[in-house]
């Protein structure tokens, strides 16, 4: 998959303050609100892991999820809770070779407003590409590498294709 291009996104005025806390029901309102499923307590990192699968028509071993980081909290494992209730250290798209046991979840894409928020090249690494929000100088959109390729990523796009990579981290 290719990140878009999108040249006629600059004139659009998406949000009202630089909070990354804007955020948070941007991404909710994109997945259809999502509940996910708490999955492990990461002591070394004091990190909670919550987690869906994404329902998709895709058959093969690759698994497409939602993953998601809180400070570790005292929920126990395999509590439920809608993404709208976290707040999120970060927030992945992944695809994983696997299969894990977690809530299903589906939802349709979006491409209209707010989720054209504008991405653009931060720095390019051999495995992954770092992009920057317009108007969250906080907040770091990491696309990772499928295959070893400094230009596997354009310099440009927009949230919403970042998110359907399922390679995809945001960090606040």
């Amino acid at each position: 998959m290719s990140f878009s291009n999108s040249s006629n996104i600059s004139n659009i005025t998406y949000l009202n303050g630089s909070n990354e806390f804007y955020l948070y029901p941007i991404i909710d309102a994109y997945f259809d609100h999502p509940v996910l499923e708490k999955t492990k307590n990461d002591n070394a990192l004091s990190i909670s892991i919550y987690m869906c699968k994404i329902s998709t028509l895709l058959a093969g071993v690759d698994q497409r999820y939602l993953v998601v980081t809180v400070d570790m909290d005292s929920r126990p494992i395999g509590s439920r809770i809608s993404l709208s209730e976290l707040s999120w250290k970060s927030f992945q798209t992944r695809t994983i070779p696997q299969y894990l046991t977690c809530p299903k979840h589906s939802y349709l894409p979006k491409s209209d407003q707010p989720y054209l928020l504008p991405v653009e090249l931060f720095k390019r690494y051999e495995d992954h590409t770092d992009y920057r929000l317009d108007d969250y100088p906080s907040v770091t959109v990491t696309l990772l590498h499928k295959h070893k390729n400094l230009y596997e990523y354009s310099e440009k796009g927009v949230l919403a294709s970042a998110l359907e990579t399922f390679r995809c981290v945001i960090v606040v």
